[in-house]
Order: C-alpha cells, then sequence, then structure tokens
C-alpha cells in the first residue's frame, strides 16, 4: 500500500512513565524550568496534563483516512506521559535533564524529521499537511466583540503563519468553501475557533504550539494545531462520541487536503 501527505502527530497522551526508563526520566517540576526560557507567551508555558484520549481520536482520525483513501498515512504519537516530557516544548522546555528523556524526545521529533522527509519527497510541487491533535479544557472562547462563543474545536494556525505554504498555492483555499474550518462548520456542524477570518487575525490564545512552530517553517508543509474538547474525544455508554467526532474530522480534513497533495 503506498502513502498519501498527510502526517498526523500526538504529544500530549503518552503512557510510559519515568520509571520505565533506565537511566530513571525524572518527573517535571515547574521550577525546573526558567520563566524567562519557558514563557507561556510563546507558546512554552508549562503543563503536566494529558491531553486524555487523543491517542485513541488520533488513530481513528487516520484510520477513517485511510478507508477513504485506501493509501497508508504517516503517525508520530509520544510514548511518554506529559508529566515526564512535554514534546510540544522546545527542549529546555520539555524535560528534566537525562540520558533517556533526551533520547526519548529526540526520538519522537526525528521520527517528524524523518516522516516529513518522505512526504516532500514525492514531487517538487505538492503540498504535505501535518496536524497536530490536542485536547482542551475550554468550553468557550471570548471574541473581538467582547463576547463568550461556546467552542467544541480550536484551530491553531499561528495566525495564518503555518498555512503559509497553503496560501501561496491558493490564497482562498483556507477560508473558501472547501476551507478545514468552513467544512467543519457547515457540513458537520461543529462550533469551531476561530469561526470567521476576522477572529484569527485577532486571535492569539491557543493558536499552535513548538510542533507546529517549528515544522510550519518548511517549504511546502503546511502544519495545523487541533484541539478537541473532552466530551468529543471519550466514548461513553449512551454515545460513541469519539468515533463519529473521529468520522467528522477525518472527512472533512480528506476534502480539505486533496486537490494539494499527491501520494507515492
Amino acid at each position: 500500500m503506498t502513502n498519501i501527505n498527510l502526517l498526523f502527530t500526538c504529544p500530549h497522551d503518552g503512557r510510559k512513565r519515568g520509571s520505565a526508563a533506565s537511566p530513571p526520566i525524572i518527573k517535571r517540576d515547574i521550577s525546573n524550568f526558567p520563566a524567562g526560557i519557558c514563557r507561556a507567551a510563546d507558546g512554552q508555558g508549562f503543563s503536566n496534563e494529558n491531553d486524555l484520549s487523543t491517542k485513541e481520536l488520533t488513530e481513528k482520525i487516520v484510520e477513517n483516512i485511510q478507508s477513504l483513501t485506501t493509501k497508508l498515512l504517516h503517525i508520530q504519537i509520544a510514548e511518554y506521559r506529559r508529566e515526564f516530557i512535554d514534546y510540544n516544548r522546545k527542549e529546555e522546555c520539555a524535560f528534566v535533564e537525562s540520558s533517556s528523556a533526551h533520547d526519548e524526545y529526540g526520538k519522537y521529533h526525528n521520527g517528524i524529521t524523518e516522516k516529513i522527509g518522505k512526504m516532500l519527497s514525492n514531487d517538487n510541487t505538492s503540498l504535505a499537511f501535518l496536524f497536530d491533535i490536542h485536547g482542551t479544557g475550554r468550553r468557550s472562547m471570548r471574541g473581538s466583540d467582547g463576547q463568550s462563543h461556546e467552542i467544541e474545536v480550536i484551530i491553531g494556525t499561528q495566525q495564518g503563519e503555518t498555512i503559509d505554504a497553503l496560501n501561496q498555492k491558493d490564497p482562498t483555499a483556507w477560508w473558501g468553501d472547501n476551507g478545514l474550518i468552513p467544512l467543519l462548520q457547515t457540513k458537520k456542524g461543529i462550533k469551531v475557533w476561530p469561526p470567521n477570518a476576522a477572529e484569527e487575525e485577532d486571535s492569539t490564545l491557543l493558536d499552535g504550539g513548538y510542533t507546529i512552530q517549528t515544522y510550519g517553517k518548511i517549504n511546502r508543509l503546511v502544519a495545523i494545531q487541533i484541539e478537541g474538547i473532552c466530551a468529543l474525544r471519550e466514548n461513553v455508554y449512551c454515545c460513541p462520541c469519539r468515533d463519529i467526532f473521529a468520522a467528522d474530522l477525518a472527512e472533512c480534513i480528506y476534502n480539505f487536503v486533496r486537490p494539494f497533495i499527491r501520494s507515492d
């Protein structure tokens, strides 16, 4: 089976603990990370909270897209819990220095780099896409109108910086009828933030972390952060919410990227 130029990453739902490594990976503590280097305003803020069920959500999205394309997707999922390694931070803010933590962090990001290289080696014109999957505890965002708006999904692009390759290819693609956010809103009825281009320009909160900031600078790579609320990430007895959400995301993502990607 051949591959398609889609990579999904999941940095915050690892299951391993530090005691699994030798020498052990030390649990992170905010006192280990200087505020002048690990600034929340730069996307380097300290948190130990795992984005629960994002691993299963990522795997389900990939499974659904593969059923639509019959192609293989690329995937990179963190192994260690966030309380030991935060893979969505730069090295200085990601772990307490030890050989094992450094190696595990490197393995994750080297895997991303290798997969991006494979996607971009297909030809010199097609785009490749990276979707970084997260969870959010928020249920609302305050808009430029000063009002609180209910949300289900937050889409981050560093105010458009990490989708520059897409905008160069087609300036109307992101907010056009086949753009990711319009598709989620109109086809699936999902409450997305930002809801429009004006709010995207004004909104900086949760607009993308280290992963899309770093890899979104690569030529011909489009990097997008997706954060879903807890209620959409869980499967419960009365509602398989995660399965439904994953299927909706998969369909919209595939229809959004299809005009711009090539499979090898």
